[in-house]
């Protein structure tokens, strides 16, 4: 199953000091891990080297700047045209998330947007062009209870 790594305590430490603010210097998770800053740039780097760190980044606020509607989709698609469709779909700037799925559904995405009428817009403008593009389940959310990364 490819390069997967067991991860001991303060590779998880680590991570999740970083996931909290990835902007935290060594000096500071050293003190709060109690191990030296030498440690943890080594231990970043690895974690970096072996692909478990993909990348730091921000998490912008979608309420901040105004993307208060989300909706979850389910679509359906023509099989011959699945490839190009999940392409496509991912080129829209209000689609953050693509997932080829198994069962009664081939896709599931996560669409942003400021408003229910732009939701609309996007979804017959944008989404319902796609060629291939068989059947929607739109789910609109009303309320995120938990939203962040995967973190072992």
């Amino acid at each position: 199953m490819g390069n997967r790594w067991k991860l001991d305590e303060i590779d998880s430490a680590i991570l999740g000091l970083l996931k909290t603010n990835s902007r935290m210097s060594f000096i500071e998770m050293s003190r709060q891990l109690a191990v030296s800053d030498a440690t943890i740039q080594f231990r970043i780097k690895r974690l970096k080297e072996r692909g478990i760190i993909e990348k730091f980044t921000i998490i912008v606020d979608p309420d901040a700047i105004g993307y208060t509607v989300v909706a979850i989709m389910l679509i359906q698609i023509d099989a011959d045209k699945h490839d190009a469709s999940k392409i496509a779909l991912s080129k829209i700037p209000e689609i953050s998330e693509v997932y080829s799925v198994l069962g009664e559904h081939d896709l599931f995405i996560k669409v942003w947007s400021r408003s229910l009428e732009e939701i609309n817009s996007i979804i017959n403008d944008k989404i319902r062009s796609i060629d291939g593009i068989k059947d929607l389940l739109e789910i609109v959310v009303v309320e995120r209870v938990k939203d962040e990364s995967i973190f072992i």
